[in-house]
């Protein structure tokens, strides 16, 4: 009996919900039924999940489905301590127990999750908000504007890392003996990155560096002692750092020579 017939049944409709979580490699994949399912040769955990209505609207702020789970549920956990480098998204499908189709209701990705007592509250958007987003406009500054490391900046990441032993861990302060090689500043406002789950990194922008210490924005959950990381020096996109640090200048995106007065300014000299 195919899913659409027995929806319409008064008396044979008893949907329940499948919903599967992804990051990377790894998933998670839960049930709103009273026990756990298997569909599709994978099995869903009965778990209490309730959420918010779908909707559909031109604004994107109300297009956002709240779930609430219980606390400690895995994918929730993710985000106790600070939300992940790798983005969860997230599908929902409906089915009727015993009916082999199900259809998909609902697809998106976790913007952020809140404890709340024994439960917690995960917020998504969907996944058609990312394509609906006004673009970052280049402006006329001094600095550059392109991302370190990114397409247009085009400074080869790997070139210029730091690959070393963590020596100590106190909060959001990090002790790497290796990056004293470098001058105090070196590797601030550039970022450290390591691997708590195999194939699947956490990032941690640095704010300071001093010697062999090295300051993070966010406690690095999961990184130990011990632990093999990756340091990546930091640019203030300014045209000396971009030539001297870098010699990247032919890629340079600011506008470093832009007078300095304005003629705007109501003075009838310029």
């Amino acid at each position: 009996m195919s899913f659409d017939s027995v929806e319409r049944s008064v008396e044979g409709r008893a949907p329940v919900e499948l919903w599967t979580f992804f990051r990377s490699f790894q998933t998670w994949r839960y049930t709103s039924a009273d026990r756990d399912i298997n569909f599709g040769g994978f099995p869903y955990l009965a778990r209490s999940i309730a959420r918010s209505s779908i909707e559909s609207s031109a604004e994107l702020a109300r297009g956002t489905l709240r779930v609430t789970v219980p606390r400690d549920l895995e994918v929730a956990d993710l985000y106790r301590v600070a939300p992940p480098t790798v983005p969860v998204t997230c599908t929902l499908q409906q089915y009727h127990d015993g009916d082999g189709a199900a259809i998909m209701l609902w697809s998106g990705r976790i913007t952020s999750v809140a404890f709340r007592g024994v439960a917690a509250e995960i917020a998504m958007e969907p996944v058609f908000t990312s394509m609906r987003r006004v673009g970052l406009r280049r402006l006329y500054q001094r600095q550059c504007p392109h991302v370190l490391y990114g397409p247009a900046c085009n400074v080869n990441a790997e070139a210029v890392r730091l690959t070393s032993i963590v020596d100590a861990i106190s909060g959001a302060t990090v002790t790497v003996p290796a990056a004293s090689l470098q001058a105090s500043g070196w590797y601030a406002g550039g970022y450290l990155e390591y691997e708590p789950t195999a194939g699947i990194p956490e990032r941690r922008f640095i704010t300071d560096h001093v010697g062999g210490s090295l300051t993070l924005t966010m406690t690095p959950a999961g990184l130990t002692v011990g632990m093999t990381v990756k340091v990546y020096p930091g640019c203030d996109h300014t045209l000396a750092t971009c030539s001297g640090k870098f010699s990247n200048a032919a890629n340079f995106g600011g506008f470093p020579f832009m007078p300095t007065k304005n003629p705007f300014d109501g003075s009838p000299l310029y």
